[in-house]
């Protein structure tokens, strides 16, 4: 079994203040599979402490978006996008 090491899109869901896009990397599976996206990002979070951060899943021209509760924001995760 072979994992791609993808680079998601993290952007918050309402964007309240002192929200941003980050980016964090995670490893997939199937890289094209938006559940195992989302499984990959939950597990990711819950490794860090941050529980029930993934809202949902996306995709635009760029590729897969991961939308991330905004609470979870308050913690230090990923790199931010400025």
């Amino acid at each position: 079994m072979k994992k791609t090491a993808t680079t998601i899109r993290c952007v918050p869901r309402c964007g309240y203040d002192d929200t941003r896009m980050r980016v964090v990397d995670v490893s997939l599976v199937e890289p094209d599979d938006e559940q195992n996206l989302s499984d990959a990002l939950e597990l990711w979070f819950a490794q860090r402490g941050i529980p029930n951060a993934v809202y949902g899943i996306d995709i635009d021209d760029d590729g897969y978006i991961a939308i991330i509760n905004d609470e979870a924001f308050a913690e230090e995760w990923g790199t931010p996008v400025f």
